[in-house]
């Protein structure tokens, strides 16, 4: 017979078993959702077994352990070591640019999910970040990759040339975005076209993007023209000792033409979230045309104070403003197009003058745009709060005419908290108010389907509420066609604004930022991606 001390012992044996058992079989498992990959570029001319990037799982289970196999290894161009994607030879970039490798991840209950990547085989890959004290020109065939916050330093220009690509990593290492940022006095010369645009853009594959907006900083000019700031100098949030602001209304901070600036936004300051295009005090001897902001994280272009003027612009699906006007802003603008998406982004136009309490701060902000296309969210129950399509306060003054507003998720139009500014609809009592102390908007721009109405109170002022007839806006929702060129003869066409005689606007026979060619073919994010 077993002893009672060694039966005792079994029956504890066979409890602790029986828990065991029952603690297992409760114990659910879930299975990896996603792979990432760190990087997925490679230098070209590089030994073999470089480091191109790390592989991490993404599943609900945080304590799980992996184990990676390379799946499709693209013919023994690459193999893993544990989680780290290397080459096994020198690769070149004339020979081949890309490969395509697929790697699986299985956890430790044998549950796997698998993964395609493309590997891009570059050139000359060139890491930037900190001071640039000298005259330098980024290269179009090297590899630009932003690592950390860059400051063009007074005096210096930066050439980019037509058709390079600024890569960023989403941080510096330290939780901050890099960003590039043309100081007080600097300049900076990119100048591409349309076969060869300049483009600002994380260096994830846009595959890989959980969230395409919020992915790198962004472009940040600074210049000398006036802002109405006390002391006549600012700082933007989260660049502490950068300033901006002077008494150069004629400043020339270098020239911005093609330029596209994709998937920014991310945090450059503790929780300040930047601009995708920020202009600080810029003058009006700089010049900016044809220049994209798409799926930023905070506005597309933000204007604080400065006399620079803008043409051919536009905005996309960004998570707050499209155009920002603040500090004294006394700009001009033509042809500027912008789409706000129904899930995220507030309002098109977001307008201000006041500053240190003084709604009659100067110099007065007083933007005069003309031929601007707004196309809102689209639904009267869109997630995103962008309550009015032009949001204009705090004693703005201003001139808009040519107008087009569609399709606000509230109203298309809002102005409150008014200084000593004339609000008018009439021109003779604009002109009589005087500049910059009126604000004007014109009779003849269409406000169209806004789901509140036209204006959200009784300003005195008025719009036509006409269908201009866009061509194609449906595809916002769908990945579809966006196509806000208005059909020949139709009511775009029909009770044109006088623009102003100076120099800088294009007398049209239309409203909104397009007539019948579309100049976003051929360099926007929409024509990249098929969608005009």
């Amino acid at each position: 017979m077993l002893k009672k001390q060694t039966l005792f012992v079994i029956i504890i044996a066979i409890i602790f078993i029986l828990i065991s058992c029952e603690k297992d079989t409760n114990n659910t498992n879930s299975p990896p959702t996603d792979i990432n990959l760190s990087n997925a570029t490679i230098a070209e001319n590089q030994p073999a077994f470089t480091e191109v990037g790390t592989f991490t799982a993404v599943d609900k289970d945080s304590d799980d352990e992996f184990t990676w196999t390379l799946i499709n290894d693209a013919n023994g161009n690459f193999a893993l070591f544990d989680d780290v994607l290397k080459s096994t030879q020198t690769l070149d970039n004339d020979i081949q640019t890309t490969f395509n490798i697929t790697v699986e991840v299985m956890d430790v209950k044998d549950e796997s999910y698998q993964k395609s990547f493309v590997i891009t085989v570059v050139n000359n890959v060139v890491e930037i970040t900190g001071d640039i004290t000298s005259d330098i020109t980024w290269y179009a065939a090297d590899s630009l990759l932003l690592t950390g916050q860059t400051f063009v330093k007074g005096g210096v220009t930066l050439t980019i040339e037509p058709g390079a690509t600024v890569y960023s990593r989403a941080d510096d290492g330290a939780g901050l975005a890099p960003a590039l940022v043309v100081e007080r006095g600097a300049k900076i010369i990119a100048n591409g076209y349309a076969n060869a645009p300049i483009t600002f853009t994380t260096v994830t594959p846009e595959a890989d993007l959980i969230d395409p907006r919020g992915n790198w900083g962004g472009l940040v000019l600074l210049g000398n023209a006036p802002i109405s700031t006390a002391g006549g100098e600012g700082f933007v949030e989260g660049l502490e000792g950068v300033p901006y602001g002077g008494n150069d209304a004629d400043d020339n901070s270098g020239i911005l033409r093609y330029i596209r600036v994709w998937y920014g936004g991310r945090s450059i300051g503790q929780d300040n979230e930047i601009n995708g295009i920020t202009l600080g005090g810029v003058g009006r001897g700089t010049i900016i045309e044809h220049c994209e902001v798409a799926f930023n994280l905070d506005d597309g272009f933000e204007f604080f104070g400065g006399t620079v003027d803008i043409k051919y612009c536009d905005v996309l699906f960004v998570g707050d403003d499209a155009f920002d006007v603040d500090e004294g802003y006394q700009g001009r603008g033509q042809f500027l197009f912008a789409v706000v998406g129904s899930e995220s982004g507030n309002r098109a136009h977001e307008m201000d003058n006041k500053t240190n309490g003084d709604l009659d701060s100067q110099p007065r902000s007083h933007p005069v745009w003309y031929n601007v296309t707004l196309v809102g969210s689209g639904s009267a129950t869109a997630t995103a709060d962008n309550d009015q399509v032009l949001r204009l306060r705090e004693g703005l003054g201003g001139e808009f005419g040519n107008y087009i507003v569609v399709e606000g998720k509230e109203y298309g139009f809002r102005n409150s908290d008014n200084g000593s500014e004339t609000v008018t609809g009439d021109w003779a009592t604009a002109q009589a108010a005087g500049y910059p102390n009126y604000l004007y908007w014109s009779p003849n721009s269409i406000i169209y389907n806004c789901y509140s109405g036209q204006f959200k109170d009784d300003y005195g002022l008025t719009s036509l509420d006409v269908d201009p007839q866009l061509a194609n806006l449906n595809g916002r929702e769908t990945g579809g066609i966006i196509d806000a060129r208005p059909v020949a003869g139709g009511p775009a066409y029909q009770n044109v604004d006088i623009v102003p005689v100076d120099g800088f606007f294009v007398q049209t026979s239309f409203k909104g930022a397009f007539d019948q060619s579309n100049w976003l073919a051929g360099w926007s994010w929409l024509a990249e991606k098929g969608r005009i």
